[in-house]
Formats: structure tokens, C-alpha cells, sequence
């Protein structure tokens, strides 16, 4: 009879320890401020253009918008810890996706016609980058790509 008292505990630190691991897995994402994951200077750099200052969008996102007559911004999302990133691969499934190596753990292009979304996953972590005001796909893609890397310096 003495077992089961043990396994009992067993199974209840078990269930403390997951417990704890979700929620700091959460908390960890919540904490991000999505407005210092990028400087206006790390934009401006990218994009060639002058750029305010981060702005939030929401809790979860910011935008870095051109000041001038560019009519440029960029956006960094990121996605609730709930989220999967396999789900997140299928969710528009007629969108097409091209992978990307070399930034985070895992990283996507999805196109919708002349605009594009990249999606990176580190560690625990998904975040978006979008950039808008440019004329072609493969522009957007090469300058979502430095973005994201100087993203991930910073998760």
C-alpha cells in the first residue's frame, strides 16, 4: 500500500512541474514587448527610408511607419504561445509557402499575390514580419528576412 501514496505525489509533482512549464511558457511570451525587437534605425537600415520610433498596434504587435513621402511600414506580430506552428503552416492552405533556413529554428514565406508574410518560429516563440509599401515580392522577402534576423538576436 505504501506505493501508492508514492505514486500518487509522483503523478501530482508530474502535474505541478507541466503546470509550471506551461504557464512560464506563457508568461515568457506575454512579456515580450514586440516594440523592442527592432530599433527605428534597424528599419531604416533595411528599408532606406526614415522611420518613426516603434508603435504598438496592440499588446502583441508594433509598426515602424516611414516618415516621409515613402508611404513604407513594417510590422513584427507576435502569435499567442497557444498557437501551433504546425497549424500555422496549413491555416491558409492555398496560400503558397516557401521555407526559409537560417533564421530561428524554422521559418516560412506565405504569398498572396504581390504581398508577403514571413513567419519564424525560435524557441518558444512565433512572430510575423510584414512589410507593406513595397513593390515587389522578392523585395519584401529579402527585407522581412533581415528584419527577422535582427528579430531573433533579440528572443
Amino acid at each position: 500500500m505504501s506505493s501508492k501514496p508514492s505514486l500518487r505525489a509522483f503523478v501530482a509533482i508530474a502535474c505541478v512541474l507541466v503546470a509550471s512549464s506551461a504557464l512560464n511558457t506563457v508568461a515568457r511570451a506575454a512579456a515580450i514587448d514586440p516594440c523592442t525587437l527592432l530599433t527605428a534605425d534597424q528599419v531604416k537600415a533595411v528599408l532606406g527610408v526614415d522611420v518613426a520610433a516603434g508603435s504598438a498596434i496592440s499588446k502583441a504587435a508594433c509598426m515602424w511607419k516611414a516618415t516621409g513621402k515613402a508611404r513604407q511600414m513594417t510590422t513584427v506580430s507576435l502569435e499567442p504561445a497557444t498557437t501551433s506552428w504546425e497549424h500555422l503552416k496549413v491555416v491558409l492552405p492555398t496560400a503558397p509557402k516557401k521555407p526559409l533556413s537560417g533564421v530561428g529554428d524554422d521559418a516560412f514565406y506565405e504569398n498572396f499575390g504581390a504581398f508577403s508574410t514571413l513567419a519564424v518560429k525560435k524557441g518558444g516563440t512565433i512572430f510575423l514580419v510584414k512589410i507593406y509599401g513595397v513593390d515587389a515580392v522578392d523585395k519584401q522577402e529579402q527585407y522581412e528576412k533581415a528584419l527577422a534576423l535582427d528579430v531573433v538576436k533579440h528572443l
